[in-house]
């Protein structure tokens, strides 16, 4: 069995079809994780794998969840509210979902890297 080689780059695909942005390795094959169309991924940026990289990336990917689950409840129709069970009000539902993400972009947004020296002391 050959064994992988350890990444080196962050790439950054858009899917021609649904527009939205999926980050993978160069040992990866890109593939849409949104639709599920077959279709071609354009390489958009290429940057070398470091921390700060994978933290932008970490930032930028919890901004685009918000925004989709903000959109998301925006757009629920009777229809997409009929989904939920009975006994649950969809739109508070969607209110708590949309709280929990806002905290969790809110505590990934505040991470900092530690510098180099800080990585070195025990």
């Amino acid at each position: 069995m050959k064994k992988e080689m350890p990444p080196k780059f962050m790439m950054i695909y858009l899917c021609s079809s649904c527009g939205l942005e999926s980050g993978y390795t160069e040992n990866d094959k890109p593939v849409c994780r949104y639709c599920d169309a077959t279709t071609s991924m354009k390489l958009i940026s290429k940057q070398e794998l470091t921390p700060e990289v994978m933290a932008a990336r970490l930032k930028k990917v919890t901004d685009n969840m918000l925004f989709n689950l903000q959109s998301a409840f925006e757009s629920m129709t009777e229809d997409d509210k009929k989904l939920f069970p009975q006994d649950k009000d969809a739109e508070k539902e969607m209110l708590l979902l949309l709280d929990k993400a806002k905290k969790f972009k809110d505590d990934v947004q505040s991470l900092e890297l530690k510098k180099q020296e800080d990585k070195n002391q025990v």
